[in-house]
């Protein structure tokens, strides 16, 4: 028997170790794809249960008229809100209507009315709960309980009837993570389903924390890459506001926020640029996976035009209650020895702006094709941070036709993250300057203090 050389036993153990290493590999894909399997029956079944539990604790559908239902055309989460429109077409002969409301009742019958709007012609009946997309049903109010969402007629003979609603939407299920309230959180399972043979939409609510990939808060440090944005000398607004970023991450994490920031610092300049904010790490992307309800891109103003006075402009979403937004510009003027801008152009409040766009007008812009639009209203923000950040509640629209720009997978989603950019002031006013650099803290406070006081965040 021959004798093996070093060499000889040197590729047998080679070999040997290859085969273990392939056999680990094999392994370790045996156990994601069974991991993914059980992952997906757990969902499935999660759902069925929570359908079921639906159909077999509540009374409510007993009390809704078997017939007709209404047909829901859309519903929306957009931050902390959930709103919904559509139509219910009753019987001829009905009785003369006095009012209409859509309700959440939970199963103790406790009604929460949600502000809407309806017409009445032909016995058909629309409604919308979408006057403005950030208003609606509150979720972070609800109690850990079950509700249903039903359209309430009350006739003029005082009688009230309870419809319940009918999907006919391309959407299905919604999960919904309130804000992190003293290291606590609540998980709102919005779905249709159909029980007694009669359609419903349900919410299920039950305490949960934050899964590992969903967040409170976003934010979002302007420019960065290969942008730096506006200059001052040897100041750069991109180094500027992501030192204050990095500060506000902080100090929300502080007060028990799950804080996501598009951009550390790390990042190259092929990394950042507007060619692939909407790739898989690109910062739109991120913030729309994020699960966030509130997004807070920082920039900084400058303007060709001598100016004898900057200020601080918080821009809002397109057709959006402004009050987070007062809130914002208030604070940041009472707490960081600053004023409000004085730019009359977009100006809807002391510091706040709304600038928008004509999508009727886009069919021939940069990154628009106006066959994949699916938004609400006839005009949508102008700035990509909070139009395409929120889906069809604020009109998202680019789909990669246009070239340069990398498709934004997320543009019809009926769920957005409510997104607002502050220009914290102008570093073409020198005093403007010297204030941010010298007192950027301040205006970090502010707008931690600006969260705590609007969500009751303690």
């Amino acid at each position: 028997m021959k004798k093996q050389t070093r060499k000889q036993k040197k590729k047998q153990k080679q070999k040997i170790l290859i085969k273990r290493a392939i056999k680990i590999i094999c392994l370790l894909f045996a156990i994601i794809i069974i991991y993914n399997i059980i992952k997906g029956i757990t969902k499935e079944n999660e759902s069925e249960e929570l359908i079921q539990a639906f159909a077999q604790n509540s009374k409510i559908l007993e009390t809704v008229e078997k017939t007709p239902f209404a047909k829901v055309s859309r519903y929306i989460v957009y931050g902390t809100h959930f709103n919904i429109e559509g139509s219910l077409e009753l019987p001829e002969n009905t009785s003369q209507i006095q009012n209409v409301e859509v309700i959440a009742k939970n199963l103790a019958g406790e009604e929460v009315i949600i502000d809407s709007e309806y017409t009445y012609n032909d016995n058909l009946i629309e409604f919308t709960t979408l006057s403005k997309i950030n208003t609606g049903l509150d979720l972070e109010s609800l109690q850990v309980t079950d509700y249903y969402i039903l359209l309430k007629v009350i006739y003029s003979n005082e009688e009230e009837k309870y419809y319940s609603l009918e999907n006919n939407t391309e959407y299905g299920e919604i999960n919904y993570y309130t804000l992190t309230r003293n290291n606590s959180n609540n998980k709102i399972y919005i779905n249709f389903s159909k029980a007694q043979d009669i359609p419903f939409l349900g919410f299920n609510i039950t305490k949960s924390k934050l899964p590992k990939d969903v967040y409170d808060v976003v934010i979002d440090p302007g420019h960065g890459g290969n942008d730096g944005g506006a200059v001052s000398g040897n100041h750069i607004e991109a180094d500027i506001v992501l030192d204050c970023a990095l500060d506000l991450k902080e100090k929300l994490e502080n007060i028990g926020l799950k804080v996501l920031i598009t951009r550390d610092g790390t990042e190259s300049s092929e990394e950042y640029t507007a060619n692939n904010m909407y790739d898989e790490d690109g910062r739109v992307t991120l913030a729309n996976k994020s699960g966030a309800k509130i997004l807070i891109s920082l920039h900084l103003n400058s303007n060709e035009v001598k100016l004898s006075a900057g200020g601080v402009e918080v821009y809002a979403p397109t057709n959006s209650n402004l009050d987070f937004a007062k809130t914002l510009a208030e604070n940041i003027v009472d707490n960081a020895n600053t004023n409000y801008s004085q730019m009359e152009t977009y100006k809807e409040e002391e510091g706040v702006y709304v600038r928008e766009i004509d999508i009727s007008k886009r069919n021939n812009s940069v990154a628009y094709n106006s066959n994949s639009y699916k938004g609400i209203f006839d005009t949508v923000p102008y700035l990509y941070i909070i139009r395409e950040t929120g889906g069809i509640a604020t009109g998202a629209y680019v789909d990669g036709s246009s070239p340069g720009y990398s498709e934004n997978i997320y543009r019809n989603s009926n769920v957005g993250v409510e997104s607002y950019l502050i220009e914290l002031g102008y570093m073409n006013v020198r005093k403007d300057l010297n204030n941010i650099l010298q007192n950027s803290d301040l205006y970090v406070e502010a707008i931690v203090k600006s969260v705590k006081e609007f969500y009751g965040i303690d």
